[in-house]
């Protein structure tokens, strides 16, 4: 995985670090605790010897030579690295009153361990490979909660789809039954007026006239919703099961036919059918709606009297049945 030459800027980077000697300071790895050193230093002791090593013995000695002693003014330099005479006098004006002040410097710390540009090297690659794990780590968590995301987006959108097609239904449904109740109210207002015309003409009642006879009258659609509305009344109460099944088995018949008009097969209804004999035969209606779907009997089936149906019928047909079935 990291055969090829290490070029990312954090691997450059460390091997920066190893300068013209090719070292690098390195913590000691067998050190398993950071021991805390005793501090031993009293006053009257001297500096360390890696204190006084560091020290710029001319300024010592200019220092020493306006009273202070050798730790204060060892102490003084080494604060101010050296800087000058000034500098030490000041830092030993500013500390006379710390009660550290005549207590010798503590002994530095050793130095770390070094390593080699192979061992910088090695190292730069495991920081390397441990950051580059983690940023596929990152990315593996981000593409995962971008796809959740995606998914929750995707559900909400179908929900949402869903519940705008039922709304869609419902207001279709609630519509056709305003359309009907208006046509229902129109229709018995101008029953109402011709009653009345017929009364004020001829001075009493008109005949009744039989229902059955009237409904000829009428469009094949009017037609068509009476003899279904005719079934719903006369079986929804003594036979509702056999009456959703009759107006299903309606359902097929007409929805075959609507969507696939040029196929012979769905143009005839063989009589001799268990189905059609078990299921359309018993339910007074259903025959008639039929007949004015355009089929007629023959001799050992209905026929589609039409080569090709009349489709504006069969929607609203299938409009009707659901309609009724949503009733019942």
């Amino acid at each position: 995985m990291f055969e090829d030459k290490v070029t990312d800027e954090f691997v450059e980077e460390a091997l920066a670090s190893l300068g013209a000697g090719g070292d690098v300071a390195m913590a000691d790895a067998s050190a398993d605790v950071e021991m805390t050193p005793v501090d031993d230093r009293k006053i009257g002791d001297p500096n360390p010897p890696e204190i006084k090593e560091m020290i710029n013995q001319d300024l010592l000695k200019q220092v020493m030579e306006m009273g202070f002693t050798e730790v204060r003014s060892e102490k003084a330099l080494f604060k101010t690295d050296n800087a000058s005479l000034e500098h030490a006098v000041n830092w030993l004006a500013e500390h006379a009153e710390d009660a550290d002040i005549d207590l010798p410097l503590p002994k530095p710390a050793a130095p770390k361990p070094k390593m080699s540009k192979e061992e910088a090297e090695a190292k730069a690659l495991e920081l390397q490979k441990r950051l580059r794990e983690k940023r596929a780590e990152e990315e593996r968590k981000s593409e995962k909660e971008k796809e959740q995301q995606r998914k929750e987006s995707t559900k909400m959108m179908v929900e949402a789809q869903e519940k705008a097609k039922e709304e869609d239904r419902r207001r279709a449904i609630e519509q056709q039954m305003r359309e009907k109740e208006e046509h229902e109210k129109h229709r018995q207002e101008l029953k109402e007026r011709l009653r009345q015309d017929y009364i004020d003409r001829f001075g009493c009642e008109p005949p009744e006239e039989k229902e059955e006879e009237t409904v000829k009258e009428k469009s094949s659609k009017d037609q068509l919703a009476f003899h279904l509305n005719k079934l719903k009344k006369s079986y929804k109460d003594t036979d509702k099961e056999g009456l959703k099944t009759c107006l299903n088995t309606l359902k097929i018949y007409i929805k075959n036919l609507h969507e696939n008009p040029l196929e012979a097969k769905f143009k005839k209804l063989k009589l001799d059918n268990k189905a059609f004999q078990s299921r359309i035969v018993p339910f007074d209606g259903a025959l008639d709606a039929l007949d004015i779907l355009g089929f007629e009997k023959k001799e050992d089936c209905l026929e589609q009297r039409k080569s090709t149906p009349d489709g504006f019928l069969c929607g609203q047909a299938l409009k009707f049945i659901d309609l009724i079935l949503g009733q019942i």
